[in-house]
């Protein structure tokens, strides 16, 4: 025991934090039934007669002592990562991940980024300890990996979010036509939506069956497409709600309305193509420049001694 140094009971303690996180990202646990058939069990043995169902049991996950004492600080430490790597408040956060069609709350993703930033300082640290480099040098390295696995999360959300637009970009023309199409055959806007939202199964057409499912429920049409405007990721998308919850409203003959929308849509996306286009004919010119141009200039250089020496 005269050898266990802090330093190595660190370095263990951080090689098994990084171990856990490696392995737990190559081969996730399955997910445990209890919690899941809990609900159901308390719904039936309420209506068995054996006592009625506990709220606090149907929503809420039971919890250990060990999770009531370190959930609040952990909460909160997970809280301040957030604001530092996110620069924003909890409904920012909300509005991201709705916006990405993520299902997880802010909480999830904060906890998932705490515990992302967690896994990769003890990686750093484990590294650094473990081949012997100075404190500063493993201070750099695990603040390195920390800020990694805290930006994951965050570059995970970008890139949903931006793969959605291009999915509600790439489908809000046809959805505009059909709109139109069922408009202009009789049927009126709430009927038209329901219609398209049953037969449709991109982002834009759930976000139309939201709508009529809040309709349905007694919402009034012009505050349900407000709403579902207000939090749309796609401007585009956003103009068709808010078309349509005026027109919903007074029975307006929005045909016309949706079929230009439908052409904006159909223009913007053969300038994005055309952008991305440009985008990739300047990504092949790296090959050229950085091979085959330095080839060129030796095949010139090899032939200078004999032009200018004459030898």
């Amino acid at each position: 025991m005269s050898g266990l140094t802090p330093a190595i009971v660190v370095a263990a303690g951080a090689a098994g934090v990084a171990a856990a996180s490696a392995v737990r990202l190559v081969a996730r646990p399955p997910g445990r039934l209890g919690p899941r058939l809990r609900p159901f069990a308390q719904l039936s043995r309420s209506r068995l007669g054996a006592g009625d169902a506990d709220p606090a049991v149907l929503w809420d996950r039971p919890r250990t002592a060990a999770v009531e004492v370190l959930a609040p600080p952990v909460r909160r430490a997970a809280a301040a990562l957030a604001r530092l790597i996110d620069a924003g408040d909890r409904a920012g956060v909300e509005a991201r991940v709705r916006h990405a069609g993520l299902a997880a709350s802010a909480d999830d993703y904060r906890m998932r980024q705490l515990g992302w930033s967690a896994g990769g300082a003890a990686m750093g640290a484990a590294v650094g300890i473990g081949i012997g480099l100075s404190a500063a040098t493993t201070l750099v390295l695990v603040a390195l990996l920390a800020y990694a696995g805290a930006t994951r999360w965050r570059a995970r959300v970008d890139r949903a979010i931006a793969a959605r637009r291009g999915l509600m970009r790439a489908e809000l023309a046809t959805v505009c036509q059909l709109l139109a199409v069922h408009v202009r055959t009789g049927h009126g806007p709430v009927e038209a939506v329901r219609s398209v939202a049953a037969r449709s199964r991109g982002p834009v057409g759930g976000e139309l069956g939201d709508a009529v499912g809040l309709i349905a429920g007694g919402l009034a049409p012009a505050v349900a497409y407000e709403r579902l405007a207000a939090a749309c990721a796609e401007p585009l998308a956003a103009r068709l709600y808010r078309m349509l919850g005026p027109a919903t409203a007074a029975g307006a003959d929005v045909a016309t309305a949706l079929l230009a929308l439908a052409d904006d849509v159909r223009a913007e996306r053969r300038d994005e193509i055309a952008r991305a286009a440009v985008r990739r004919r300047a990504a092949m010119l790296v090959p050229l420049l950085g091979l085959i141009a330095p080839t060129m200039l030796l095949f010139i250089a090899a032939a200078l001694p004999h032009v200018v020496f004459g030898s």
